[in-house]
């Protein structure tokens, strides 16, 4: 199950960075590398990532390690069931990094009962991100900047939960495009 919400997440972020070069609207304001102490491209470890998120949001948070392939995501719970970031609260933070152990997403996630909680919280972080980098590229329910090094963008979707009940979800995250693409050509099949 929360394969399955990993698989959609890496559909959207590979589909956005690898999008027609020529359609991409690129913004002249540089995407935000560190995020809550986690900054893209550093090699960190789960305890490092958990400790920098803790000593950036002063929240405790619970660590869990997912793997699939090359890649291993460090999901953090707050203990106080949720994090501030951007003047909105999200549910979990999730830092995706290389075989290498180099930070290449990091998404802020949240979870709602109803469509219309996802995407109010989609409409809210979409009109913070339209203020500081202008006009995103849109596709269906996905936005994102991009200043071709890295990107940040949104989206929503149904999917179900861990305890395997349909939620909607909103997500926040910021990715290296290179790394994004070496994990990726690393995670094809031979075949």
């Amino acid at each position: 199950v929360r394969m399955k919400r990993f698989f959609v997440f890496l559909v959207v972020i590979f589909s956005l960075i690898s999008c027609n070069q020529s359609k991409k609207i690129v913004t002249d304001i540089p995407i935000k590398t560190e995020v809550l102490g986690v900054k893209l491209c550093e090699k960190m470890t789960a305890r490092e990532v958990r400790y920098a998120l803790m000593d950036h949001t002063d929240k405790y948070c619970k660590t869990t390690i997912l793997r699939n392939g090359n890649v291993e995501i460090y999901r953090n719970f707050p203990t106080e069931l949720s994090f501030n970031y951007g003047g909105l609260f999200w549910s979990y933070i999730d830092v995706s990094v290389t075989k290498d152990s180099e930070v290449y997403v990091l998404s802020l996630g949240g979870s709602y009962e109803s469509e219309e909680s996802a995407k109010q919280q989609y409409d809210s972080a979409v009109a913070i991100f339209t203020q500081k980098y202008g006009k995103g590229n849109v596709r269906d329910n996905v936005v994102f900047w991009t200043d071709d090094v890295n990107s940040v963008g949104l989206v929503y979707y149904k999917a179900s939960a861990i305890d395997g009940s349909d939620r909607w979800f909103c997500e926040l995250y910021y990715c290296n495009i290179a790394l994004s693409e070496k994990v990726k050509a690393e995670n094809q099949p031979d075949i």
